[in-house]
């Protein structure tokens, strides 16, 4: 009979720190062990979007609380959408869409992973540990980590991101092996709206050119976060050119304004460079016996759509609510995580296969197909265009 008194979370990312939540919430003890150390858990690059799907999460969290602080610190999601580099409108995008006065709120990561932080009680985190391993026992869980120590649970967790070690030692394996090169590397940062030529009707904007993209979004307090894209070999740097913001005005320099602004108040601001990766989907099953996964972990997917966050909120409160639901019912806890696992795999695959889909259009890197992408997307009439992202939004949670 499923009884889980106690979970164990590995990864104080937003999908480990939004279960942890969760679990409180419902009456569950947890544990949650990170490897970084506070400062480096408290900070990443640039911002993440949480659309109004996520957002719904966390208006049911901790009384509304979480909801309420990401709105007071963040910037709302309104008008914005694609552009072409001379910025001519593609698709513009609004909230009435989905019946709504916004589709969410942006944040700036560091801002974000202390709010969710501070949700939690004292002690529920513990940093500068690393997992190991794990066994099960009789009627358990028991997890190793790099400092000797072991603790035992009810479930095993595994919300560590992209390289997750839970998921390479459910596969027996030391290590997982390389994630799928999207082709496309990015650089992400900050910077202070004051005194730029933005459009102030929208609240986000993403310009697209020919094997390069551009795109910023309000994340509150006068600040937006800015992204940039760009077609080349895996593993590259800035050095021969002498740095990121040199690398951003060279690639960029044909962009109408504001991008050109931007790029120029970038001057002395930390400017992050990563590969942008995925993995394939696992399929319906994405753990084993008492362990499962959750977010990147699970299903890591391409930053195109600005879902990636989103459907780790989503799979952290679908898990908290199942282990609720069954929580003195007839099914065996590796039942009911495999019940978890088969129930998320629709809906974050197909969210993987559009952000491969949208980020291949938008990354077009021949003057034809940029071409073709540019007049389909500006004779699609809105309301067609909308159906593309309309689904995200479907998603309700509830407590069962």
């Amino acid at each position: 009979m499923a009884s889980v008194s106690k979970v164990i979370i590995i990864g104080g990312g937003i999908g480990g720190l939004t279960l942890a939540r969760a679990c409180l919430d419902v009456g569950i003890a947890v544990e949650l062990y990170e490897k970084r150390g506070l400062d480096a858990m408290l900070s990443g690059p640039g911002g993440i979007f949480i659309q109004r799907n996520a957002l719904r999460v966390y208006k049911l969290l901790q009384s509304g609380q979480i909801y309420q602080r990401f709105y007071h610190s963040g910037g709302k999601i309104l008008k914005g959408g694609f552009f072409d580099r001379q910025g001519e409108p593609l698709y513009i995008n609004a909230p009435q869409f989905i019946g709504e006065e916004d589709l969410g709120v942006c944040l700036l990561r560091p801002e974000l992973q202390q709010i969710l932080l501070e949700a939690l009680p004292e002690g529920t985190v513990r940093t500068g540990v690393a997992f190991e391993k794990f066994e099960e026992t009789d009627n358990g869980i028991r997890v190793f980590f790099s400092d000797g120590c072991t603790v035992e649970g009810d479930i095993l967790v595994g919300a560590d991101g992209l390289y997750s070690k839970v998921r390479a030692r459910l596969n027996g394996r030391e290590r997982l092996e390389e994630p799928v090169y999207s082709g496309t590397c990015c650089w992400r940062g900050y910077f202070e709206g004051s005194g730029l030529p933005l459009d102030s009707q929208y609240s986000w904007a993403e310009f697209w050119g020919q094997g390069t993209r551009f795109g910023y979004f309000d994340v509150g307090g006068g600040r937006f976060a800015f992204y940039a894209f760009h077609n080349t070999e895996v593993g590259g740097n800035d050095d021969a050119l002498g740095g990121s913001l040199n690398a951003l005005r060279s690639l960029f320099k044909d962009y109408a304004d504001p991008v050109p602004a931007i790029i120029e108040a970038l001057e002395g601001e930390k400017i992050y460079r990563d590969d942008i990766v995925d993995r394939l989907p696992l399929g319906s099953q994405w753990g084993q016996g008492r362990v499962t996964l959750i977010g990147d972990a699970a299903h890591p997917v391409q930053p195109s759509i600005g879902q990636g966050g989103c459907m780790a909120v989503e799979d952290a409160f679908e898990l908290a609510s199942l282990l609720f639901t069954n929580y003195s019912g007839g099914d065996t806890i590796p039942s009911v995580l495999r019940q978890f696992e088969a129930s998320r795999t629709q809906r974050v695959t197909r969210v993987f296969n559009s952000s491969r889909q949208v980020g291949k259009l938008a990354q077009a890197d021949t003057a034809l197909g940029c071409f073709l992408r540019n007049w389909i997307y500006k004779l699609t009439p809105t309301r067609l265009a909308d159906l593309q992202f309309k689904w995200l939004f479907d998603y309700q949670p509830q407590w069962n």
